[in-house]
């Protein structure tokens, strides 16, 4: 049995996508030149305009990776279980999908303070497909809300788990008084108590 591998250009686009992202994260966009991802990346200049045109294709791809994945990772139709079940599920892996992408959320964070606004392709292309999924969920609970009121939770909890994981873990810890080993399970359980109380579900 044969294993299928990438054709080169598929894996060099790639490679350019992983050594883009940190760079973009660091140094914002105006501050990553396009020599320096390409020389990051082992290719020259023409191959990254081959692949994303110009930085700011790449930056655009770079955003996308982002939204496809999470996408990918909450699917439409919620699991089954009790409320408290489905929303702590959710609160959970909202918390490991933004650890698992912590270079992502840094790089749409300096974005906002570099540019006052979310990137145009957020907005035009995913904003509200996830959000209406999210308000979607939302609604099996609070049906009587108006959308704006679950969509404002859903900011709401989305923008504190992102502050929350880009603390540094040890200052976190030490501010709140948690211990270490226990940090981030007590940190997941606390948003999951904050998303039923907001619900008006806590028992």
């Amino acid at each position: 049995m044969t294993t299928r591998t990438r054709p080169a250009g598929d894996r060099t686009r790639e490679r350019i996508l992983e050594v883009a992202l940190p760079l973009f994260a660091e140094h914002g966009f105006a501050g990553t030149s396009v020599r320096t991802i390409a020389s990051a990346a082992e290719v020259n200049v023409a191959t990254l305009a081959y692949h994303f045109a110009d930085k700011e294709g790449l930056y655009d791809c770079v955003v996308q990776r982002l939204h496809e994945d999470l996408a990918a990772a909450f699917p439409s139709e919620p699991p089954r279980g009790t409320p408290e079940e489905v929303l702590r599920g959710y609160v959970a892996a909202a918390w490991a999908f933004t650890v698992q992408h912590r270079q992502h959320v840094r790089l749409l964070l300096r974005h906002v303070l570099d540019h006052g606004a979310q990137p145009a392709v957020v907005l035009d292309e995913w904003s509200d497909r996830l959000l209406g999924r999210a308000d979607a969920l939302l609604a099996l609970f609070r049906p009587e809300w108006p959308p704006h009121r679950r969509r404002l939770l859903v900011l709401s909890l989305m923008h504190l788990t992102v502050r929350l994981v880009l603390e540094d873990p040890g200052q976190l810890a030490r501010m709140s008084g948690i211990p270490a080993e226990r940090l981030e399970d007590e940190v997941v359980a606390w948003l999951g108590d904050l998303c039923l109380r907001e619900l008006g579900l806590a028992g």
